[in-house]
């Protein structure tokens, strides 16, 4: 009988080597891809490490949070007090009444009902408020706003008056034109036929008119009551205030301002001769210090004039040695209104024997003054 072959035992060892070889080499592998890190993976795992969250700070909001909040309180109630602090300049501050001397001022009293002489209204005395007080205590403004019609003064003082003759009153003229000497001469020429009047003034230098003005109207209970007033400076056109009794209105013919008539009210023309009247009425209604408030229209608008006495003066004019009693209009500060100097002689009918007008100083301080040097008769 034959023996029967068997393989060999080793194939069964071989194919247990080749499997754990084949396990060690995934083990190697796998290891190997987790230890081996490509430069891609690199960067992508730097990345992600990179972009992680930063854990926040210990004071997260410290800076933004002290942030003051009671001055913001503060500031509004600030805004809210400064108008009431910025409303007190906006007040107007009360006209002073003109003091030219420390001497007290004296206002002879009215004269009684039952006296019967002529008498001229003046205005009320000044209250130290820039108003005039009528005889209810109503104060009344003594100018007024263009355009619209203004306040004049109500009726106060009562002088007697009596208006002095008609008479030509011829003047040496001195001054100074934007602060140059000048001569000339002047004249005022006055008419009264005892219902009207009339008056006529001007001032030469050289051979140009300065100023030329007239003045009419009624002569009545109050003395002077004007009618038109015509004024013409230098090179400039004439001007024209009217005093109209029908209406009862002071209108101007260079501006529309308007002013209601109440009686009393005088222009730059005639208030001088309604000071003579006054003085030849009554020579103690004259006595130093005292105040004659009349209401005077100018060529655009008027106001309250304070004409103050001075006292009495010795003068020496060309036409010699006169004794004078001298009554000043002061402008209030601030005004470009002319102070007016008028010396009147009570021994020539109380004539203005010599005026001065001089411009503040914001205008120049520039004069004119006319000094008496000849009275002639009034021509028809």
């Amino acid at each position: 009988m034959s023996e029967v072959s068997h393989p060999p035992r080793r194939w069964p060892r071989l194919l247990l080597l080749i499997a754990l070889s084949l396990a060690l080499h995934a083990l190697l592998v796998d290891w190997g891809r987790r230890q081996i890190i490509l430069p891609g993976a690199t960067q992508e795992q730097a990345m992600t490490v990179e972009l992680r969250p930063l854990p926040p700070p210990e004071q997260p909001v410290a800076l933004p949070v002290p942030r003051p909040t009671q001055p913001r309180a503060a500031k509004p109630a600030s805004r809210q007090a400064a108008p009431a602090h910025r409303s007190e300049p906006s007040i107007e501050p009360p006209d002073e009444p003109i003091r030219e001397t420390v001497e007290p001022i004296y206002t002879p009293a009215p004269e009684a009902p039952h006296s019967t002489p002529a008498t001229a209204t003046a205005t009320a005395s000044d209250d130290g408020t820039g108003k005039t007080s009528d005889g209810n205590g109503q104060g009344t403004a003594g100018a007024g706003a263009e355009g619209g019609q203004a306040q004049s003064d109500a009726p106060g003082k009562s002088y007697q008056t009596s208006a002095p003759p008609s008479v030509l009153l011829r003047y040496d003229a001195t001054g100074t034109k934007d602060g140059r000497a000048s001569y000339g001469r002047g004249s005022i020429a006055w008419h009264n036929d005892g219902q009207r009047y009339r008056v006529e003034g001007k001032a030469k230098v050289l051979v140009f008119t300065v100023l030329n003005f007239s003045s009419q109207g009624d002569l009545d209970a109050g003395g002077l009551a004007p009618e038109l007033y015509t004024e013409q400076t230098g090179f400039k056109s004439a001007t024209n205030t009217h005093f109209n009794r029908e209406r009862n209105v002071v209108s101007f013919s260079a501006s529309t301002t308007t002013y209601p008539r109440r009686g009393g009210e005088q222009d730059r023309g005639s208030v001088i001769w309604q000071l003579a009247a006054i003085g030849r009425g009554d020579p103690a209604q004259f006595r130093a210090g005292a105040v004659i408030d009349m209401f005077v229209a100018g060529v655009r608008d008027g106001e309250v004039w304070r004409m103050q006495v001075q006292g009495e003066e010795d003068l020496t004019l060309p036409i010699g040695e006169l004794h004078t009693w001298h009554v000043v209009r002061m402008p209030k500060p601030g005004s470009y209104d002319d102070r007016v100097d008028i010396w009147l002689a009570p021994q020539h009918e109380w004539y203005p024997v010599r005026v001065r007008y001089t411009e503040p100083p914001t205008k120049g301080s520039d004069f004119i003054d006319l000094s008496l040097s000849g009275i002639e008769a009034a021509p028809p």
